[in-house]
């Protein structure tokens, strides 16, 4: 048996736990990342949401959560008859989210919040919301 150099077992499992650390920082970053996305109310891309199934169930359920109710918020500006009612139901949707503030959750409630004025944002500077009457 020709063996030119032997390492200890612990130099090995070393370099595995070094291995183990480097991957579950890169995944905390991930989820940090991820995390701020949704903190901006910036829509998760696919890859992402997917990330989150695996490796987050809780945010992941707080990230649907999110994207059912800024969808349906999105749904209701479509039917504003003008820039009046579009800017009264953002109103009334922040002013919901904010009743819930007592109930504690302040992460969430700021998530949502983000998210519903994102996407009034996005509302404003359509196509959609220049040809809505003013009032």
């Amino acid at each position: 048996m020709n063996v030119k150099s032997v390492q200890p077992a612990s130099d090995y499992f070393k370099a595995m736990q070094q291995c183990k650390d480097a991957r579950e920082t890169k995944d905390q970053s991930r989820l940090a990342s991820i995390r701020n996305t949704l903190m901006l109310g910036k829509k998760l891309r696919t890859d992402q949401m997917d990330y989150l199934q695996r490796h987050d169930p809780n945010l992941y359920d707080q990230a649907m959560s999110l994207s059912m109710e800024r969808h349906a918020y999105e749904d209701a500006l479509q039917y504003s008859r003008s820039k009046a009612d579009a800017n009264y139901y953002n109103t009334f949707k922040l002013m919901q989210i904010a009743g819930q503030l007592k109930h504690g959750g302040s992460e969430e409630l700021l998530m949502r919040t983000n998210a519903i004025q994102e996407a009034h944002r996005e509302f404003v500077r359509s196509s959609k919301y220049a040809s809505l009457r003013s009032d």
